[in-house]
């Protein structure tokens, strides 16, 4: 049995097709690697860029505390609803979705979200204006978050020219 009282860090990343999510996802391993972490990364394809994002998961663990108990860790392959430390979202309806899903709580969860949009098939079948209200999405993503970082980031990489990732 692992005797520790620590925890691993538990980051879930939501991006759709193209974001870099995957990207993303390896640079934070290879950082934490490089740091004294023992560091694990899993993803979880959507079935289409709008219908269903992919999600990423990381565990990051202290090399450290594992070296100190003289046992590695076993680190999870999926996200666990309620016990996820960090949510980054690519997108505002995948940060949404994100908090459907209880991987964002009140009690426990960083939340970083784009607030850009890229609408829904549901949105665009709908005849007249049939879009989600964004301000409400991040009414809805501060109070389901402990901390909540929510901007524009693909304003911010065309400022940049470049593209979210």
């Amino acid at each position: 049995m692992f005797e520790s009282s620590a925890q691993p860090i538990k980051i879930v990343i939501s991006a759709m097709g193209g974001q870099g999510g995957g990207v993303l996802a390896d640079w934070i391993r290879d950082v934490a690697e490089d740091n004294g972490y023992i560091a694990q990364s899993t993803s979880v394809p959507g079935v289409a860029q709008r219908t269903g994002a992919t999600v990423y998961y990381l565990e990051i663990f202290s090399k450290e505390e594992s070296d100190r108990v003289g046992k590695k860790p076993v680190l999870g392959l999926t996200p666990i609803p309620g016990d996820v430390d960090i949510v980054l979202a690519a997108e505002l309806v995948e940060a949404g979705r994100a908090v459907q899903r209880r991987f964002v709580t009140p009690d426990k969860t960083a939340l970083i979200a784009s607030t850009h949009r890229s609408y829904t098939i549901e949105e665009k079948q709908k005849q007249g204006n049939g879009l989600a209200d964004s301000d409400k999405i991040i009414e809805g993503l501060k109070a389901a978050s402990k901390d909540c970082i929510a901007f524009d980031m693909e304003a911010l990489a065309k400022k940049n020219k470049s593209v979210i990732s």
